[in-house]
């Protein structure tokens, strides 16, 4: 069976490459989730807890690339799997910053992933998250009611293991100012 033994030392290297300087590291929104874990088979509930950063212009990065917010987060599910993860999202307005209630989000997030007992398998400890999120300000523009969306997101291994069975989860999220 082929495995990954640089797994540690890989996201070790995507982290110190992702976290931006001190004074960008103020939490900008707190976020809960819960829905369905595992949607083509054996769904179970889950929920999930992530603290999302300021934005950031990584200047690294090509220039067409948005200003990026680090996040880091936790997931269980109601078998005993978690998955403890930190990565960046971009969120994108969909309209005029200033007036549109409406954001598309885009995430990728290495991390660990424990089965637990009873959980679903996705071939190994290390696993990345790509996710996608639908979600509306509350309130007028410029409230500080927070925000409720929808996310869709595929945990995988990407093959660095033999067994790479996948999982997508669909939740709804509720993301508010600390």
């Amino acid at each position: 069976m082929r495995s990954l033994k640089l797994g540690p030392l890989f996201l070790l290297l995507v982290f110190g490459a992702a976290v931006p300087p001190a004074h960008a590291l103020e939490p900008a929104y707190v976020s809960l989730s819960a829905g369905a874990f595992n949607l083509r088979s054996a769904t179970r509930p889950e929920v999930a807890g992530e603290v999302r950063f300021s934005r950031h212009r990584f200047h690294w990065l090509p220039g067409f690339i948005p200003e990026l917010s680090p996040a880091t987060g936790v997931m269980v599910n109601s078998q005993g799997a978690f998955y403890v993860y930190g990565g960046l999202r971009a969120d994108m307005p969909l309209g005029p910053r200033e007036s549109s209630p409406w954001e598309l989000s885009i995430q990728f997030a290495p991390g660990i992933y424990s089965h637990g007992n009873k959980g679903f398998k996705l071939g190994g400890p290390v696993e990345f998250r790509s996710a996608i999120e639908v979600s509306r300000q509350l309130g007028g523009p410029g409230s500080n009611r927070g925000r409720i969306g929808l996310m869709l997101f595929h945990l995988s291994n990407a093959h660095i293991y033999y067994h790479n069975p996948g999982s997508e989860s669909l939740v709804v999220t509720y993301s508010f100012r600390p």
